[in-house]
């Protein structure tokens, strides 16, 4: 073998180590809280060693930091796809919401929220590290969109940041709470589609102000 290639396989090891450290860490975290979850449980349901942890990952904080930011990665990259600009308005904000929505959705997300409410108060870090993750980097996506939508004369918004929040504080209506206190209540995906619509709707009709949306069909005539 090759030094190259030795490299290679040792970095790949590497990989699949900490990658099962992470898996094993966040399934215990998830069954059985911070708290209640040691080093110990982590290390033997991996099947990784104590210096591993510590060499990646520092601490079992650093363990609990580093799984919160790749979930905010992996619920923001569906975002990150979306096409804003080649969008009209109603399409590309109905597409954001669906995305957002629909994330509430899925059984892991419940979870997630009350494991950051449980440790809220002894590790802020982690908070700050979910609030930086995602929801800042959501609000920025949208705010980038509704500011370039503003300059391209499809939309009036005076603050796009704002407008941001408001929208989102609009996508989570009472979904936010059942997902926390009664997950077994949430609405339907075709239930949360409708409401994104109406969102939407809500939602443009504040922001166009005197803005006329473009004619989706420049050859039809009123009928």
């Amino acid at each position: 073998m090759t030094l190259e290639g030795c490299f290679k396989l040792c970095g790949s090891r590497g990989d699949a180590r900490r990658q099962a450290i992470l898996d094993a860490a966040w399934s215990l975290f998830l069954e059985k809280g911070f708290e209640r979850t040691t080093l110990a449980d982590i290390i033997s349901r991996s099947g990784g060693s104590r210096s591993t942890v510590y060499e990646h990952f520092g601490d079992k904080d650093g363990l609990f930091e580093t799984v919160i930011t790749l979930k905010c990665d992996e619920f923001v990259e569906r975002f990150r796809h979306i096409p804003f600009n080649d969008s009209d308005p109603e399409r590309a904000l109905t597409e954001f919401g669906v995305n957002f929505a629909h994330g509430l959705l899925t059984p892991e997300c419940p979870k997630i929220m009350r494991l950051l409410i449980a440790n809220a108060d002894h590790l802020p870090k982690v908070i700050d590290v979910f609030f930086k993750g995602g929801p800042t980097v959501l609000r920025g996506i949208l705010s980038d969109y509704l500011r370039s939508a503003t300059e391209r004369g499809e939309l009036r918004v005076e603050d796009p940041d704002h407008a941001a929040v408001t929208f989102m504080g609009l996508l989570h209506g009472d979904q936010y709470l059942k997902m926390l206190l009664r997950p077994t209540d949430l609405a339907t995906p075709e239930q949360m589609t409708r409401h994104v619509e109406g969102v939407v709707r809500i939602f443009l009709d504040g922001v166009r102000g005197d803005v006329t949306p473009p004619d989706r069909n420049p050859g039809s005539s009123p009928g």
